[in-house]
């Protein structure tokens, strides 16, 4: 009788937990408010990368990457360097997302010493990505520039 109820409560705990809901992945093309900047966030060997969402780079050249092998820091959270082509900088930069259609990325010089963006998701195929990217399993392999080899 105290084995099925403690089977019992934990079904019910795992069911009706919001944790475990299946929420969009942060892959795919998002828009900087109030501008044109595409990024492309997709999965590179496990770890979240973004790239500018264009053939060609607005800055000349193809397309820069932006962040780089972000990694997890908590629930809809990334820590890792983000690359600015306006000035050839990076930053220490987090990512937070707020599913399904916003995220803000925050870059820092130093810790106290930062400057937040809100970026939001767009319904547009990413330009660098011929076929969608899985939303599982390993990522295309890529090449130094960042597009697909």
């Amino acid at each position: 009788m105290k084995h099925g109820r403690l089977a019992l409560v934990a079904l019910a705990l795992l069911v009706g937990s919001p944790s475990l809901a299946t929420e969009p992945p942060i892959y795919g093309v998002w828009l900087r408010d109030e501008h044109e900047e595409r990024l492309e966030f997709y999965d590179c060997d496990g770890k979240l990368c973004a790239r500018e969402d264009n053939v060609v780079s607005i800055y000349g050249g193809p397309p820069k990457i932006i962040l780089r092998s972000a990694v997890k820091a908590g629930a809809n959270q990334w820590k890792g360097e983000l690359f600015n082509p306006e000035n050839g900088k990076t930053y220490s930069g987090k990512i937070q997302y707020n599913p399904p259609n916003q995220l803000t990325l925050t870059g820092c010089l130093i810790a106290f010493l930062c400057q937040s963006e809100t970026w939001t998701r767009s319904d547009k195929t990413p330009a660098n990505s011929p076929a969608p990217t899985p939303l599982h399993g390993p990522a295309a392999p890529t090449a130094a520039h960042g597009k697909p080899k």
